[in-house]
C-alpha cells in the first residue's frame, strides 16, 4: 500500500563521508542526530527536454543530476557546524567560524510519516553552503527564529550506476536500523537499462 498523504519530519541524521585512501570509494562515519528539524523540501537538478520531429514530440530526454535539498531547523547545533563547516573552538570555548575551512561531504537521512508508510531516506553525497543568521526582537508574541540549510545532494557510484538516495519503508528488512547505523550502499539486484 502506498501513501496517499505524507506529513511530519523527524529522526534527521547526518554521517560524515570521506574518500578512501585510493580515492575509489566513500567511507561513512557513525550517524549523528541533528535536532530541531522543521521542514525539508527537495528539487530535482535537471529536468525534461522535448525532442520534436515529424511535427510531434518524438522523444523526451530526462536529466537527473541530483537534488537541491532545503532543510529548515530551529537552530544548527555546534557539533554540526564543527563537523561540516569546519568551525573550531578557541581557548575560551568560543565557537570560531573560519572562512578558509573546507565544507565536508556528508550523508543526510530523515524520516517522513505517511498514512501507510513511514519512509526513511538517506541521501549519500551531500554538501551544504555556509549558513547565515538572523534574529529579531521579541514583541508581545514570541516567534522562534529558524535557519535553513541549502544542501546539494549528488549521486554516488554503485557498481557503475549513479545512486542518489535510498528509501526504506516500514517492513523492509533494514528499516529499524536504517538511520541509526552507518549508511550502507544498496546492492542492486538487476540492471534495468533498456
Amino acid at each position: 500500500m502506498n501513501n496517499k498523504v505524507t506529513f511530519g519530519l523527524r529522526n534527521v541524521h547526518y554521517s560524515l563521508a570521506s574518500l578512501s585512501e585510493d580515492g575509489e570509494s566513500w567511507i561513512f562515519a557513525e550517524p549523528k542526530k541533528l535536532k530541531g528539524a522543521q521542514e525539508v523540501s527537495t528539487e530535482l537538478i535537471g529536468g525534461a527536454t522535448q525532442v520534436y520531429a515529424d511535427d510531434q514530440v518524438y522523444a523526451t530526454l530526462i536529466s537527473n543530476a541530483g537534488s537541491n535539498v532545503t532543510l529548515k531547523l530551529t537552530e544548527v547545533d555546534d557539533e554540526f557546524k564543527k563537523d561540516i563547516f569546519g568551525y573550531e573552538e578557541d581557548s575560551n570555548g568560543n565557537l570560531i567560524e573560519l572562512t578558509d575551512a573546507k565544507a565536508k561531504t556528508f550523508a543526510l537521512g530523515y524520516e517522513i510519516q505517511g498514512d501507510a508508510k513511514a519512509r526513511r531516506i538517506w541521501y549519500y553525497l551531500c554538501t551544504a553552503t555556509p549558513i547565515g543568521s538572523a534574529s529579531k526582537s521579541k514583541t508581545d508574541s514570541i516567534e522562534a527564529n529558524a535557519v535553513s540549510l541549502t544542501i546539494t545532494a549528488r549521486p554516488i557510484d554503485v557498481s557503475g550506476r549513479p545512486v542518489l538516495r535510498a528509501i526504506s519503508n516500514n517492513g523492509d528488512t533494514n528499516y529499524e536500523t536504517f538511520l541509526e547505523t552507518t549508511p550502507a550502499l544498496p546492492v542492486l539486484t538487476a540492471n534495468t537499462e533498456g
